[in-house]
């Protein structure tokens, strides 16, 4: 019987993490074009300048891996996706 792991890698983490940042910083544009207190909007800010400030920390960790390229092309993205996980790559 084939034993199975369902570990995952450093890279497939990393990329989750990237996509969360990326609905975190969505969130709390939403929410800050939504809010009328401004002690709340100033609250939403500092928050979203920092999502930011670690968005752009994690994306400089994954181009130096190698594991990020976020200067392709939506389409060639999609493409490196497919062949990694078909293991063309």
């Amino acid at each position: 019987m084939p034993t199975f792991t369902n570990a995952l890698s450093d890279q497939d983490i990393v990329k989750d993490m990237l996509k969360d940042s990326k609905f975190a910083i969505h969130s709390l544009s939403v929410a800050l074009g939504e809010s009328t207190s401004t002690v709340f909007r100033e609250k939403l800010v500092n928050q979203l300048n920092s999502c930011i400030d670690d968005h752009f920390k994690l994306s400089d960790f994954a181009a130096q891996k190698n594991w990020y390229q976020p200067y392709q092309s939506p389409e060639q993205q999609l493409q490196q996706d497919i062949n990694t996980s078909l293991g063309f790559v």
